[in-house]
């Protein structure tokens, strides 16, 4: 059923967010990360040892009423992470020229990231390799 829910996921995505997507889920699979897709959102995470939830670091979004985006819950990456693991992250995307973000309350959103520039979008991608090695280490402190 998931591969199903995956392939309806990405016939809702233009051909640039499907393969940004693609690519991002293949590298978050090939660190031995869990990731779910439900309700047309593809969510980028790690399971809990304790209990049996998942914290999602990034959530994919198709599109359609509102554009394209990567969505951050900042209170579950406060509660997760720390203050100072969280800030540094969203710090550092907000520095990539071009990338166009927002904060709306507590969701920080990156706006259509696969129509941003080639090399920009390759530093956001191993932005979001380079956390998904050092999570397991984090969510385990």
């Amino acid at each position: 059923m998931e591969e199903n829910t995956l392939n309806d996921f990405y016939l809702f995505c233009d051909g640039e967010h499907r393969e940004l997507y693609s690519v991002l889920l293949y590298d978050w699979e090939e660190m031995g990360l869990a990731w779910c897709c439900e309700s047309g959102v593809l969510s980028l995470g790690i399971n809990s040892a304790i209990k049996d939830i998942m914290f999602v670091c990034f959530s994919l979004h198709t599109g359609g009423a509102e554009p394209s985006s990567i969505r951050l819950d900042l209170n579950q990456w406060r509660k997760q992470l720390g203050q100072e693991d969280t800030a540094k992250f969203i710090a550092d995307i907000r520095r990539l020229q071009g990338v166009s973000c927002q904060q709306r309350g507590d969701i920080f959103v990156i706006e259509n990231p696969a129509h941003i520039l080639a090399p920009v979008q390759k530093k956001l991608r191993n932005m979001v390799h380079q956390f998904g090695v050092v999570l397991p280490n984090k969510v385990a402190a």
